[in-house]
């Protein structure tokens, strides 16, 4: 039985056409009919067992990998040959050969399925073809593909089978396939073990197949000790993936609260592996037991190293910008010599742009205030947030009117007599501000915005309940909207690469471009430019006795401005931030010169700490092999993003260097490759060292899978 027919899709690159191609034919269209294999008469044109047959599609094939559905190596198998009385004349082979390769072994036929194969989707990849059904119904089901409209049915040995027949399909149906497969359903969708094991699911999944029941869990616990065996079981494979990387293993590091209320430390690892793709894996998810010191979290880190056998291959450790992480890797190098705890360090990015902004909105002593809201009652919270100006003034005011669903919909109705700042008709609620991020409150701006002209006659039309007219104190007048848009053209900076930043480096197409560490130390430029206009800005007006700006907005940019200086100061204590930069085909080291041109000392103290920290790798020479990547053209993407991409670009000035680091440095750049191992492939020194600096994230990566662990 086909599982992906019985589960449907399960990702999101079923949507996406196969892209492997072959070097004897190329299909660029799913429905277009492989060609007939016509040979010349008379010529007879002999093929090698090992060499793929004109009829197949050719693509690299990892020959160990091949296995039967019940787990058996298939030693020996080989493309399958064409009988030689089929030389000469016009020979029909099946459309799904356009998609994979024709094997035989033990004189069994087998479809393997080229992009289940090239992807490492190794439990679906081969398929008996002594009939075609079973490989239709996984092109259909798994990548989406249909027989070819001009394709007719003679051309396969059976026809594709209907809803019914599908649970009749002639591959032996494996149990222990199947068990795996349900927990990573779970996993992948985040599932709780309660909703997997309900009747209702079991209903779903054993409809049309009631001998499926007695392999569903019914207990949540079952489930449990299900996913618990199976990372037990998967834990040597990640071992050996992790150990055989050809960078060093970088580790990001950060506490999670589920839902339970207990408390884990998230181990996450980020390198590149043997075959020259960047990965990341959680490594490890201990519970936290005891308390928040830089001691207790080393306790919790280690055994996760001794565990994986990486202690001689640490990297970075990224983690927030709390002194009791400066304890643990200094509690950490006791155990483990490699770890420098200060040029090791790399502070979590989007912790920095969290407490820059809060500085922006509300100003200095931020955590203190925070404090007081938490501890104070319903109309204390009111008046604390009447000192934070405009923000303060429009919190409120989204508390009070969606507190009450008769005030939501008066406003509601205002909504549908008035047109959004935009021109559009727009019948919604107020998004309120809260939590431990900033978005929401960019969110709530936004909308208030968006919805300002209903806002407007609603405040108008407002009359006090009781005599009680103390809210009209938090109504928003010209000069509030005013500056409540000077802080939304700010702030969209800081959302959009908040959102960049959180992207995975290691996604397929994104190798090393949004979501590494070379954009921390670019991010923080960027932004602190933008800061020191305003900045400017305002010490301009005061110096010439114009019209100044909005004092809340000027207090919180001067705020937000102090913060990211105070961050960028600390940058200078580790080398990766600069490294990663000068690694990086599309900017290198002539960033610095371009950016830094008025501190001349800040570039001569990158240039040794960047020579230094080559010298760190070039005692360990790595032997790697060159691994090809074309460059990518720049997708289109909004206006912050072109600005953002093209800020850091410089002319292409060529610039010598004195030293051989500097020269390798400054050779000619690349603006549109991101992944730079194939760029420093001749160098394995610089390999090692852009493979180790590369693969690191600018900010702590959660793998989600790690949320199965926390369940009973």
């Amino acid at each position: 039985m086909s599982l992906h027919a019985f589960w449907g899709p399960s990702r999101s690159s079923i949507t996406r056409s196969l892209s492997v191609t072959s070097s004897s034919r190329q299909s660029t269209d799913p429905s277009e009919p492989i060609p007939s294999t016509e040979q010349t008469p008379g010529v007879e044109q002999p093929l090698h067992r090992s060499t793929c047959p004109p009829h197949s599609l050719s693509f690299p094939i990892d020959w160990g990998v091949l296995r039967r559905h019940d787990g058996t190596i298939l030693k020996g198998i080989q493309y399958r040959i064409r009988d030689k009385r089929n030389v000469g004349r016009r020979v029909k082979v099946s459309w799904i050969y356009s998609y994979g390769a024709e094997l035989e072994h033990s004189n069994d036929k087998y479809f393997l399925c080229a992009d289940c194969h090239t992807k490492k989707r190794y439990t679906s990849q081969l398929f008996a073809a002594e009939s075609t059904t079973a490989a239709i119904q996984h092109l259909l089901e798994f990548h989406k593909i249909k027989r070819p409209s001009n394709s007719t049915t003679g051309d396969d040995d059976i026809d594709a089978p209907n809803a019914a027949e599908v649970f009749q399909l002639i591959m032996p149906f494996n149990e222990d396939e199947y068990k795996q497969k349900l927990i990573d359903w779970a996993i992948k969708l985040r599932l709780s073990y309660r909703e997997v094991t309900d009747e209702s699911t079991t209903d779903l999944l054993t409809y049309g197949k009631p001998p499926l029941a007695r392999l569903l869990p019914t207990h949540h616990s079952t489930l449990s000790r299900w996913v618990k065996d199976s990372m037990a079981a998967r834990l040597p494979f990640i071992i050996e993936l992790v150990q055989s990387a050809l960078s060093r293993i970088n580790l990001s590091i950060d506490g999670w609260r589920a839902h339970n209320r207990r408390e884990y430390i998230a181990v996450c690892g980020h390198f590149v592996d043997g075959q020259g793709h960047p990965r990341t894996l959680l490594l490890g998810f201990p519970r936290r037991y005891g308390g928040h010191t830089g001691d207790d979290l080393a306790a919790l880190v280690k055994p996760v190293i001794l565990q994986y056998g990486i202690g001689e291959k640490l990297g970075s450790f990224v983690m927030d910008n709390a002194d009791d992480n400066d304890k643990c890797l200094e509690v950490l190098q006791r155990s483990f010599s490699s770890i420098d705890p200060v040029a090791d360090r790399i502070r979590c990015i989007g912790h920095i742009i969290n407490l820059v902004v809060k500085a922006l909105l509300y100003g200095e002593g931020v955590s203190a205030w925070e404090k007081n809201l938490i501890e104070s009652s319903e109309e204390q919270r009111v008046a604390l947030w009447t000192l934070k100006g405009v923000i303060g003034k429009l919190h409120n005011l989204v508390v009070y009117i969606n507190r009450n669903d008769a005030r939501r919909e008066q406003l509601r109705a205002r909504m549908r007599v008035t047109k959004t700042s935009d021109g559009m008709l727009f019948v919604g609620v107020l998004l309120s501000d809260g939590g431990i991020r900033w978005n929401a409150t960019f969110y709530m701006i936004e909308r208030a915005l968006k919805c300002r002209p209903a806002i407007d006659l609603y405040q108008a039309q407002w009359k006090p309940p009781d005599r009680n007219d103390k809210h009209k104190n938090d109504f928003l007048t010209e000069a509030d909207w005013h500056e409540l848009e000077l802080f939304y053209r700010l702030l969209q900076p800081f959302e959009r690469l908040t959102k960049r930043l959180q992207c995975r480096a290691d996604g397929e197409g994104n190798e090393g471009g949004q979501g590494s560490v070379w954009q921390v130390l670019y991010a923080m430029d960027f932004l602190l430019t933008k800061l020191e206009s305003v900045k400017d800005e305002i010490h301009a007006m005061d110096a010439y006795n114009e019209d100044e700006l909005p004092p809340y907005y000027s207090a919180g940019v001067l705020a937000a401005w102090s913060k990211i200086n105070t961050y960028y100061e600390l940058t200078d204590r580790s080398p990766i931030y600069r490294m990663a930069i000068a690694l990086h085909p599309a900017y290198q080291f002539e960033y610095f010169r371009a950016k830094w041109w008025k501190r001349e000392d800040w570039i001569r103290t990158a240039q040794k700490g960047l020579t230094a920290y080559y010298d760190r790798f070039a005692a360990v020479t790595v032997a790697t092999d060159h691994v090809d990547q074309a460059e990518t053209s720049p997708c289109s993407s909004p206006t912050l993003d072109d600005e953002f991409d093209a800020w850091g670009h410089t002319t292409d000035r060529p610039h010598r260097g004195k030293c051989t680091t500097m020269r390798i440095l400054n050779c000619s750049r690349s603006r549109t490759m991101k992944w730079p191992m194939p760029y420093w492939g001749k160098d394995s020194r610089m390999q090692h060292g852009c493979t180790s600096v590369i693969s690191s994230p600018p900010s702590y990566q959660f793998m989600f899978e790690g949320y199965h662990c926390t369940q009973d």
